[in-house]
């Protein structure tokens, strides 16, 4: 994004350790020509890496992203490789600057993991020297066969997109390929959702591209989707997405309330891996009890790569319908991978506490700690259960189990 993310940000910093980067801020001279070098120079390589250089004439297309550390800036004719990425590794702070505003800078073109930038040493290589008009936004139609590569850091238009999938960091897929971004801004949007039309930059992290809106006049009308009957077997196995309504769920977890949100556990009818998951009420504490069935209706979604269901209204969309047994999945050994196993509700067999972490988990012979989301339990190392029952929960990139009571944990 370059939202820098932190450990994006603690590449840029070991960067700047191991290869520091000279400045000179002599106006208007350098070793390939000073103010007579372009932003097609050096997105095509003309103007070599590592060497300061000037450049004139620029017009601001951004203001200074969230991160805080960079802005884009274009060259007047617009197209492809015509804008360029300003960074500085200190921030920048200090540094007033409005789109259409025309600029000099002195900088030095470096790229970063495939990004071209032009780095600058600080906030006064930048001169605003008049007003321009920024460069028409690139229309590239629905996004076919485009390669983004061209359209790095400038700004571009996409027509009728529909969000295909969103990732565990609200990162969304748009049907061109590209992923729709928050550089600038939170953006709200369900996957299948649609836009009328997307603007935005073109960013470059993590090998993917982003198209980045800077403002809300960049998202053209939106159309949310609605709600599609599923499983949760089916969120899991990633057929569904967005808006889901689930019926006949049981909760296997209660609720466990925080800051006047909720998270709980459910499975659908019979269990098994790849049928459980949490449910998330943000704005309101509930208390449903192991054991009750509810028709739900939210949006299903990856929370840091965890999967829930977000249901915002628990008065509409969380109904109360009977009663029924949760059913947990046995096992005597660590499986392979506890991917398929989340959010299911497990009977590990013959578990050893092999240590003791902080804030009341315990690791264990399964490879997944015994974690205290509903149970404060006092394992110590070395401690043996014949059974544990819980719900499997991941969170800070560990798997978890989460017994609810006491009995859930048996000598």
């Amino acid at each position: 994004m370059p939202t820098t993310k932190p450990a994006l940000l603690a590449l840029f910093l070991l960067a700047g350790c191991l290869d520091p980067k000279t400045f000179d801020d002599t106006a208007g001279t350098d070793d390939t020509g000073g103010s007579d070098v372009t932003v097609f120079d050096v997105n095509d390589g003309t103007a070599p890496e590592d060497v300061a250089v000037t450049l004139e004439g620029l017009v601001v297309t951004s203001l200074v992203n969230r991160s805080g550390e960079g802005f884009f800036v274009a060259d007047p004719a617009g197209g492809p490789n015509s804008g360029l990425y300003v960074w500085r590794q200190l921030g920048m702070d200090g540094l007033e600057v409005a789109v259409g505003d025309e600029v000099r800078i002195t900088g030095t073109p470096s790229e970063f993991y495939g990004w071209m930038e032009l780095v600058i040493g600080g906030v006064d290589a930048v001169e605003v020297t008049g007003e321009a008009t920024p460069p028409a936004a690139v229309d590239l139609g629905d996004g076919s066969g485009v390669d983004w590569e061209d359209y790095e850091s400038v700004v571009v238009t996409l027509q009728d997109q529909t969000v295909t999938a969103i990732d565990g960091f609200n990162t969304g897929t748009l049907s061109a390929g590209i992923k729709l971004d928050d550089g600038f801004q939170y953006l709200e949007y369900d996957c299948r959702g649609a836009f009328e039309s997307v603007s935005g930059v073109v960013f470059y992290e993590y090998e993917a591209h982003s198209l980045n809106p800077r403002t809300d006049a960049d998202l053209g009308a939106y159309s949310a989707p609605s709600a599609q009957a599923g499983t949760i077997a089916a969120i899991q196995a990633g057929d569904v997405c967005g808006p889901v309504t689930l019926e006949g769920v049981v909760v296997t977890g209660q609720g466990a309330q925080k800051d006047g949100s909720t998270t709980f556990f459910i499975q659908d009818a019979g269990g098994g891996p790849g049928t459980g998951m949490a449910v998330y009420t943000p704005d309101a504490e509930v208390d449903p009890q192991v054991g009750e069935v509810y028709t739900l209706s939210g949006s299903a979604e990856e929370f840091y790569d965890f999967t829930q269901l977000r249901v915002a209204d628990t008065t509409t969309d969380m109904t109360l319908t009977g009663t029924g047994t949760p059913m947990a999945e046995s096992l005597s050994e660590a499986p392979a991978d506890w991917e398929p196993y989340e959010g299911a509700l497990l009977t590990l067999a013959d578990v050893t506490v092999t240590s003791v972490a902080e804030f009341g988990e315990v690791s264990t012979n399964y490879n997944i700690g015994i974690d205290n989301l509903y149970y404060e339990h006092e394992s110590a190392n070395g401690d043996t259960f014949a059974t544990v029952t819980g719900v499997v929960y991941y969170s800070f990139s560990e798997w978890k189990i989460e017994p609810r009571d006491a009995a859930d944990l048996v000598p």
